[in-house]
Protein backbone atom coordinates (compact mmCIF):
# COMPACT_ATOMS: atom_id res chain seq x y z
CA UNK A 1 0.00 0.00 0.00
CA UNK A 2 2.66 2.50 0.83
CA UNK A 3 4.96 1.19 -2.10
CA UNK A 4 1.64 2.80 -4.08
CA UNK A 5 0.96 5.36 -2.46
CA UNK A 6 4.71 6.56 -3.16
CA UNK A 7 4.74 5.88 -7.21
CA UNK A 8 1.19 7.68 -7.64
CA UNK A 9 3.32 10.98 -5.65
CA UNK A 10 5.82 10.64 -8.29
CA UNK A 11 3.59 10.21 -11.10
CA UNK A 12 1.85 13.55 -9.82
CA UNK A 13 4.94 15.08 -9.54
CA UNK A 14 6.22 14.30 -12.70
CA UNK A 15 3.58 15.49 -14.73
CA UNK A 16 3.59 18.63 -12.91
CA UNK A 17 7.26 19.36 -13.63
CA UNK A 18 6.26 18.20 -17.36
CA UNK A 19 4.08 20.47 -17.91
CA UNK A 20 5.32 23.70 -16.10
CA UNK A 21 8.91 22.66 -18.94
CA UNK A 22 6.28 22.71 -21.60
CA UNK A 23 4.90 26.23 -21.47
CA UNK A 24 8.50 27.33 -20.69
CA UNK A 25 9.35 26.14 -23.64
CA UNK A 26 6.25 27.25 -25.95
CA UNK A 27 6.39 31.01 -24.13
CA UNK A 28 9.11 32.36 -25.78
CA UNK A 29 9.44 35.81 -24.25
CA UNK A 30 11.79 37.50 -26.58
CA UNK A 31 14.34 36.45 -29.68
CA UNK A 32 16.11 38.60 -31.59
CA UNK A 33 18.61 37.75 -34.05
CA UNK A 34 20.49 40.05 -36.55
CA UNK A 35 22.83 38.55 -38.91
CA UNK A 36 22.94 35.20 -37.16
CA UNK A 37 23.87 36.30 -34.16
CA UNK A 38 21.19 36.04 -31.43
CA UNK A 39 20.57 38.85 -28.83
CA UNK A 40 19.89 38.25 -25.33
CA UNK A 41 16.61 40.35 -24.70
CA UNK A 42 15.51 40.80 -21.14
CA UNK A 43 11.95 40.50 -20.31
CA UNK A 44 10.08 43.75 -20.97
CA UNK A 45 9.41 46.51 -18.31
CA UNK A 46 12.61 44.86 -16.53
CA UNK A 47 13.57 48.49 -15.29
CA UNK A 48 16.73 48.84 -17.36
CA UNK A 49 17.50 50.58 -20.33
CA UNK A 50 17.94 47.46 -22.10
CA UNK A 51 15.49 45.12 -23.31
CA UNK A 52 12.21 44.98 -25.59
CA UNK A 53 8.93 46.81 -25.70
CA UNK A 54 5.46 46.49 -27.49
CA UNK A 55 3.07 49.31 -27.75
CA UNK A 56 -0.48 49.46 -29.22
CA UNK A 57 -1.57 52.50 -30.59
CA UNK A 58 -4.97 52.53 -33.22
CA UNK A 59 -4.27 50.14 -35.91
CA UNK A 60 -0.32 49.60 -35.43
CA UNK A 61 1.84 47.66 -33.26
CA UNK A 62 5.20 49.13 -32.54
CA UNK A 63 8.56 46.56 -31.94
CA UNK A 64 11.16 48.39 -29.70
CA UNK A 65 14.50 46.93 -28.61
CA UNK A 66 17.39 48.53 -27.49
CA UNK A 67 20.53 46.20 -26.77
CA UNK A 68 24.08 46.11 -26.32
CA UNK A 69 27.13 48.37 -25.07
CA UNK A 70 28.19 51.54 -26.47
CA UNK A 71 32.37 50.67 -25.96
CA UNK A 72 32.68 48.41 -28.75
CA UNK A 73 31.73 49.10 -32.85
CA UNK A 74 27.87 48.01 -33.65
CA UNK A 75 27.39 46.56 -30.46
CA UNK A 76 24.31 48.98 -29.22
CA UNK A 77 21.80 48.95 -31.50
CA UNK A 78 18.30 50.90 -31.36
CA UNK A 79 15.36 48.60 -33.17
CA UNK A 80 12.14 50.12 -34.17
CA UNK A 81 9.50 48.32 -36.68
CA UNK A 82 5.54 49.10 -37.02
CA UNK A 83 3.04 46.60 -37.96
CA UNK A 84 -0.62 46.93 -38.69
CA UNK A 85 -2.79 44.68 -36.22
CA UNK A 86 -3.44 42.85 -38.99
CA UNK A 87 -0.06 41.47 -39.01
CA UNK A 88 1.40 43.39 -42.18
CA UNK A 89 4.38 45.11 -41.81
CA UNK A 90 4.67 49.13 -42.35
CA UNK A 91 7.87 50.20 -42.00
CA UNK A 92 11.07 49.81 -39.46
CA UNK A 93 14.82 51.62 -38.72
CA UNK A 94 17.39 50.10 -36.95
CA UNK A 95 20.82 52.11 -35.83
CA UNK A 96 23.83 51.13 -34.35
CA UNK A 97 25.98 53.47 -32.05
CA UNK A 98 29.62 53.70 -31.15
CA UNK A 99 32.62 55.73 -30.26
CA UNK A 100 34.05 54.93 -33.30
CA UNK A 101 32.04 57.68 -34.65
CA UNK A 102 30.82 55.56 -37.74
CA UNK A 103 27.03 54.70 -36.31
CA UNK A 104 25.29 53.25 -39.24
CA UNK A 105 21.01 53.04 -40.00
CA UNK A 106 19.19 50.76 -41.52
CA UNK A 107 15.68 51.56 -42.74
CA UNK A 108 13.12 49.05 -44.63
CA UNK A 109 12.58 49.40 -48.64
CA UNK A 110 9.88 51.85 -48.37
CA UNK A 111 8.22 50.80 -51.94
CA UNK A 112 5.38 48.23 -50.84
CA UNK A 113 7.09 47.42 -47.66
CA UNK A 114 5.22 44.54 -46.29
CA UNK A 115 6.57 42.55 -49.26
CA UNK A 116 9.82 42.23 -47.54
CA UNK A 117 9.62 41.03 -44.48
CA UNK A 118 7.70 37.66 -43.99
CA UNK A 119 5.65 37.11 -41.39
CA UNK A 120 4.97 33.20 -40.25
CA UNK A 121 3.27 33.40 -37.27
CA UNK A 122 0.88 36.14 -35.77
CA UNK A 123 -1.63 35.80 -33.55
CA UNK A 124 -2.95 39.18 -31.39
CA UNK A 125 -5.40 38.83 -28.31
CA UNK A 126 -6.72 42.24 -27.68
CA UNK A 127 -8.98 41.03 -25.02
CA UNK A 128 -6.10 39.43 -22.77
CA UNK A 129 -3.40 42.09 -24.34
CA UNK A 130 -0.98 38.87 -25.68
CA UNK A 131 0.92 39.34 -29.30
CA UNK A 132 2.56 36.39 -30.87
CA UNK A 133 4.48 37.07 -33.94
CA UNK A 134 7.34 35.37 -35.93
CA UNK A 135 9.23 37.31 -38.50
CA UNK A 136 12.09 37.79 -40.86
CA UNK A 137 13.20 40.72 -43.22
CA UNK A 138 16.52 43.40 -44.11
CA UNK A 139 16.51 47.00 -43.42
CA UNK A 140 18.84 48.54 -45.77
CA UNK A 141 20.88 51.31 -45.72
CA UNK A 142 19.65 53.15 -49.02
CA UNK A 143 15.87 52.96 -48.38
CA UNK A 144 15.33 53.05 -52.19
CA UNK A 145 18.13 50.59 -53.38
CA UNK A 146 17.51 46.76 -52.15
CA UNK A 147 21.10 46.08 -53.30
CA UNK A 148 22.76 48.06 -50.93
CA UNK A 149 24.39 47.10 -47.83
CA UNK A 150 21.36 45.21 -45.02
CA UNK A 151 20.86 44.11 -42.20
CA UNK A 152 19.19 40.41 -41.88
CA UNK A 153 16.60 40.52 -38.84
CA UNK A 154 14.54 37.53 -37.14
CA UNK A 155 12.35 38.08 -34.29
CA UNK A 156 10.13 35.81 -32.44
CA UNK A 157 8.36 36.67 -29.09
CA UNK A 158 5.20 35.55 -27.48
CA UNK A 159 4.15 38.21 -24.60
CA UNK A 160 1.92 40.94 -23.49
CA UNK A 161 1.43 44.23 -24.81
CA UNK A 162 0.95 47.56 -23.71
CA UNK A 163 -2.42 49.12 -25.13
CA UNK A 164 -1.98 53.13 -26.11
CA UNK A 165 -5.64 53.43 -26.98
CA UNK A 166 -6.91 54.55 -30.41
CA UNK A 167 -5.13 57.74 -31.43
CA UNK A 168 -3.41 57.28 -34.72
CA UNK A 169 -0.33 59.72 -36.12
CA UNK A 170 -1.21 62.35 -38.23
CA UNK A 171 0.58 62.06 -42.21
CA UNK A 172 2.57 64.95 -42.15
CA UNK A 173 4.57 66.32 -45.50
CA UNK A 174 6.44 69.67 -45.39
CA UNK A 175 4.68 69.89 -41.49
CA UNK A 176 1.37 70.26 -43.22
CA UNK A 177 -0.96 67.69 -42.38
CA UNK A 178 -2.17 65.19 -45.37
CA UNK A 179 -4.39 62.52 -46.32
CA UNK A 180 -5.64 60.42 -49.13
CA UNK A 181 -8.28 57.42 -48.72
CA UNK A 182 -11.00 55.98 -50.36
CA UNK A 183 -12.63 52.26 -51.15
CA UNK A 184 -10.89 49.50 -53.80
CA UNK A 185 -13.58 47.47 -54.96
CA UNK A 186 -14.96 48.61 -51.61
CA UNK A 187 -12.32 47.37 -48.99
CA UNK A 188 -11.15 50.44 -47.27
CA UNK A 189 -8.07 51.64 -48.02
CA UNK A 190 -5.97 54.56 -46.79
CA UNK A 191 -2.26 56.32 -47.29
CA UNK A 192 0.38 56.29 -44.19
CA UNK A 193 3.20 57.78 -45.94
CA UNK A 194 4.11 60.67 -48.69
CA UNK A 195 7.31 60.36 -49.36
CA UNK A 196 6.87 63.05 -52.06
CA UNK A 197 4.37 65.92 -52.56
CA UNK A 198 0.90 64.48 -53.95
CA UNK A 199 2.46 60.93 -53.94
CA UNK A 200 0.51 58.44 -51.47
CA UNK A 201 0.95 54.87 -50.29
CA UNK A 202 1.26 52.59 -47.15
CA UNK A 203 2.03 48.71 -46.55
CA UNK A 204 0.88 47.60 -49.81
CA UNK A 205 1.71 47.56 -53.23
CA UNK A 206 -0.86 50.36 -54.78
CA UNK A 207 0.32 54.58 -55.00
CA UNK A 208 -2.24 57.09 -55.59
CA UNK A 209 -1.23 60.82 -57.21
CA UNK A 210 -2.77 63.81 -57.60
CA UNK A 211 -2.10 66.69 -59.42
CA UNK A 212 -3.85 70.12 -59.99
CA UNK A 213 -3.51 73.51 -62.28
CA UNK A 214 -2.88 75.80 -59.79
CA UNK A 215 -4.48 78.70 -61.80
CA UNK A 216 -7.51 76.46 -62.07
CA UNK A 217 -10.90 77.34 -60.26
CA UNK A 218 -12.54 74.67 -57.57
CA UNK A 219 -14.87 72.74 -59.03
CA UNK A 220 -15.31 68.82 -60.12
CA UNK A 221 -13.36 67.80 -63.32
CA UNK A 222 -13.74 64.49 -65.18
CA UNK A 223 -10.27 62.82 -66.31
CA UNK A 224 -9.02 60.35 -67.84
CA UNK A 225 -5.15 58.53 -68.05
CA UNK A 226 -3.74 60.78 -70.19
CA UNK A 227 -4.88 64.07 -68.55
CA UNK A 228 -2.23 66.69 -67.69
CA UNK A 229 -3.94 68.31 -65.22
CA UNK A 230 -6.78 67.77 -62.60
CA UNK A 231 -6.31 64.24 -62.35
CA UNK A 232 -5.82 61.23 -60.15
CA UNK A 233 -3.52 58.13 -61.02
CA UNK A 234 -3.31 55.17 -59.32
CA UNK A 235 -0.47 52.80 -59.70
CA UNK A 236 0.50 49.47 -58.32
CA UNK A 237 4.57 48.39 -57.17
CA UNK A 238 5.74 44.85 -59.45
CA UNK A 239 8.29 43.35 -57.51
CA UNK A 240 9.88 41.75 -60.42
CA UNK A 241 10.83 45.04 -62.25
CA UNK A 242 11.24 47.09 -58.91
CA UNK A 243 8.69 49.98 -60.44
CA UNK A 244 5.20 51.10 -60.47
CA UNK A 245 2.88 49.51 -63.45
CA UNK A 246 0.36 52.73 -63.94
CA UNK A 247 -3.88 51.62 -64.18
CA UNK A 248 -5.61 53.57 -67.14
CA UNK A 249 -8.04 55.69 -64.50
CA UNK A 250 -11.09 57.86 -65.74
CA UNK A 251 -13.43 59.26 -63.43
CA UNK A 252 -13.72 62.70 -61.40
CA UNK A 253 -11.88 64.78 -59.08
CA UNK A 254 -13.24 67.92 -57.24
CA UNK A 255 -11.56 70.33 -54.79
CA UNK A 256 -13.12 72.77 -52.96
CA UNK A 257 -10.47 74.71 -51.25
CA UNK A 258 -6.81 75.11 -51.80
CA UNK A 259 -4.77 76.45 -48.92
CA UNK A 260 -2.05 79.05 -49.71
CA UNK A 261 1.56 78.34 -48.19
CA UNK A 262 4.06 80.39 -50.23
CA UNK A 263 5.69 80.38 -53.33
CA UNK A 264 3.30 78.64 -55.35
CA UNK A 265 2.72 75.98 -52.72
CA UNK A 266 -0.70 74.85 -52.41
CA UNK A 267 -2.62 71.96 -50.31
CA UNK A 268 -5.51 70.99 -52.37
CA UNK A 269 -8.85 69.25 -50.26
CA UNK A 270 -11.80 67.00 -52.02
CA UNK A 271 -13.06 64.40 -53.07
CA UNK A 272 -12.60 61.67 -56.20
CA UNK A 273 -13.83 58.73 -57.86
CA UNK A 274 -12.69 56.56 -60.92
CA UNK A 275 -12.78 53.32 -62.43
CA UNK A 276 -8.93 52.01 -62.60
CA UNK A 277 -8.11 49.08 -65.48
CA UNK A 278 -4.46 47.45 -65.77
CA UNK A 279 -4.18 47.86 -69.14
CA UNK A 280 -2.04 44.19 -69.11
CA UNK A 281 -4.92 42.11 -67.52
CA UNK A 282 -8.38 44.03 -69.12
CA UNK A 283 -9.97 41.75 -66.39
CA UNK A 284 -8.29 43.40 -63.06
CA UNK A 285 -10.97 46.40 -62.46
CA UNK A 286 -10.63 48.31 -59.71
CA UNK A 287 -13.59 50.65 -58.51
CA UNK A 288 -12.90 53.57 -56.42
CA UNK A 289 -15.35 55.21 -54.38
CA UNK A 290 -15.64 57.62 -51.58
CA UNK A 291 -11.80 59.19 -52.12
CA UNK A 292 -11.00 61.59 -49.87
CA UNK A 293 -7.49 64.20 -49.94
CA UNK A 294 -5.66 66.76 -48.55
CA UNK A 295 -2.80 66.97 -51.11
CA UNK A 296 0.13 69.38 -51.01
CA UNK A 297 1.32 70.53 -54.46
Amino acid sequence: MKIRFLFLILSFLAVGCSSNDNNTTNNIDFKLVVDGFEYNVPPRNNGEDLGGTIVKVGDKISISVVQGDTNNTDSKLFLYLIFSTSGKFISGNMRFFSFNFYNPSYDNFIHFPSNYFQVSSFNLDEVNKKIQMKFTGKLYVDKESLTSESRDIEIEFNTVYTDNGSVNDPLIFNNIEQYCRANFNSIPWFARFEYTASSFTNEDAFKIETHFANTQATGSYNFTSSSTDNYVKLSKFNPLTLTYDYYNATGQVAYTYREFHGANRYSFIGTFSFTAVNPNNLSDIIQVTNGEFRSYQ
